[in-house]
């Protein structure tokens, strides 16, 4: 919602998009309407586009766009959080899952029944979001994050200050929609995962899913478990595996929603996981 290409493609060490180019995969950065160097939607230039816009026409545009120009029958797809969201919501829509080979989702809700909850202060910031954009408070928020480098660590767990300070000075982006956020606000309350007005139920992506799908979850994650476990649930896949990152199943950290993408040890633990499941699966 808030953030743009650099959560996969931060820098030449931290940078899931180099990695799967140096496994051999040409790998495409796609970034959401209105985020980094894509186009603001709407006449004029407006903050006004919506998650349906995500769904409906960008991921679409975006697939067909590079299957023409590399002349791939089939893609795979990575999306972390919203970039697994709106996998799933596409997949609501009629032929779109025949165009992928698989699927990696990191922390990717499918449905929203175990987040429900009253959102005040979101619908709130959402009507300021052209007023009080994110880029009028990291002016703020980097000295504190440098004087005091463990304040986000707890919640983010990222803990180095020269990451920190990358992310907050590439990673969010300057401006939202209000349009959008409205939207999440309306999932969140009504526990349904549905298009603006009602008409598209995208929870039934999941269960069109039918090609080859990886879930990752956090050991410590933003959202109820059970959320990002009903896509792995609902999909019809005969090849499909659900792994949670934690020091339980034997990784180096209990990863966050964060720390899965960006931080010194996902070269190492994360993003071979998703490239051995991508090659796994290329040959569909």
């Amino acid at each position: 919602m808030l953030t743009n290409r650099f959560n996969v493609d931060l820098d030449e060490e931290i940078s899931l998009a180099r990695y799967l180019r140096g496994r051999g995969f040409d790998a495409w950065v796609m970034e959401l309407r209105g985020h980094g160097g894509s186009r603001r939607g709407g006449p004029g230039g407006r903050f006004d586009w919506n998650i349906d816009d995500y769904i409906q026409r960008d991921l679409p545009a975006a697939i067909d766009y590079v299957r023409m120009e590399t002349g791939a029958e089939r893609v795979h797809w990575f999306g972390h959080s919203m970039g697994g969201m709106i996998l799933y919501g596409a997949c609501a829509l009629p032929g779109l899952s025949s165009r992928f080979a698989s699927a990696v989702l990191t922390d990717a809700p499918a449905t929203f029944a175990p987040l429900r909850t009253r959102v005040r202060l979101g619908r709130a910031y959402a009507r300021l979001f052209p007023v009080v954009p994110p880029a009028l408070v990291l002016p703020f928020l980097g000295p504190v994050v440098w004087m005091v480098p463990d304040l986000m660590g707890p919640r983010y767990g990222i803990r180095d200050r020269r990451l920190m300070m990358t992310l907050l000075s590439n990673a969010i982006i300057p401006w939202g929609s209000s349009r959008a956020m409205l939207q999440f606000c309306d999932m969140l309350e009504s526990g349904r995962f549905l298009s603006e007005a009602g008409r598209v139920d995208y929870e039934e992506g999941a269960a069109r899913i039918d090609f080859p799908l990886l879930v990752l979850s956090s050991a410590r994650k933003l959202m109820d478990e059970r959320a990002i476990l009903f896509g792995y649930e609902r999909s019809k896949s005969a090849a499909k595996r659900y792994l949670r990152f934690s020091r339980a199943t034997g990784y180096s950290t209990d990863y966050t929603h964060s720390s899965l993408l960006l931080s010194d040890t996902s070269r190492d633990e994360v993003y071979p996981v998703i490239a051995d499941w991508f090659e796994t699966h290329s040959s569909r």
